[in-house]
């Protein structure tokens, strides 16, 4: 098993996104994660129908390998991988989500950079297939500690800090954001929220990632009315 740390990752996607860079002309505004999987590892995607394997939204492989689903019709499907090819599931297209498409689509990216840096400790001469599902979500303490360390290199290969700092400075909020709550901050969310489509990315991931550089301090994505719980009204208080 790999073990690498928050600190190890990021060095390697420094080096990645620093190679990456050199492959492409132009200045870039955001990270296309369909190119960099191209350039990088050789990646193409493909889009079917996965969902209905445990609700995954992602499918990748070191190797050949057929993976078979079952549909909901009673069907079922062969999918052909080759080490090359990824499967995203339609649902991210259909319902224009495109920062969990972009998301799961440099998270199998991520996943066969690893193998191609570290093919012993990945044993990627045996095939194995890795999903990614739709409710995955980090938990502490982690259990997983390849799809953890898959999250965190997806992460700072898309959102990386010059990038993040250049799109909240032009957005104003060169300084960060105390609060991002949508109810109670809403000018400073609509402006972090149009730094999160800038870069093609969930404002979850967005979120987080700012957490780690310090631009966010309190964050009621999830629970916009968390501050009326913590200051609550006179009345309310017995």
């Amino acid at each position: 098993m790999l073990w690498l740390s928050r600190k190890d990752i990021e060095h390697i996607s420094r080096r990645l996104l620093r190679d990456y860079l050199k492959k492409v002309p132009q200045k870039v505004d955001h990270i296309d994660p369909a190119d960099f999987a191209e350039k990088m590892c050789g990646l193409q995607f493909t889009f079917a129908d996965i969902s209905e394997a445990h609700d995954a939204i992602g499918l990748t492989a070191t190797s050949e390998v057929i993976i078979t689903i079952p549909q909901r019709d009673g069907t079922r499907l062969d999918y052909e991988l080759d080490g090359k090819t990824a499967f995203i599931d339609q649902s991210l297209v259909a319902e224009n989500q495109i920062g969990r498409l972009n998301f799961t689509m440099m998270h199998e990216a991520a996943h066969q950079l690893f193998w191609m840096l570290y093919p012993e400790e990945y044993e990627v001469q045996t095939p194995r297939c890795v999903f990614r599902m739709a409710d995955e979500h980090t938990q502490y303490p982690v259990l997983d500690w390849e799809e953890w360390q898959t999250n965190v290199l997806t992460s700072f290969l898309l959102l990386p800090k010059e990038l993040v700092y250049r799109h909240m400075a032009d957005v104003g909020l060169k300084d960060g954001i105390g609060v991002l709550n949508r109810i109670y901050a809403r000018k400073d969310y609509e402006c972090f929220s149009e730094a999160a489509k800038r870069l093609g990315v969930s404002k979850t991931a967005l979120a987080i990632r700012s957490s780690q550089l310090g631009l966010v301090g309190r964050n009621d994505l999830y629970d916009p009315y968390a501050l009326v719980d913590i200051f609550p009204e006179k009345n309310e208080i017995a």
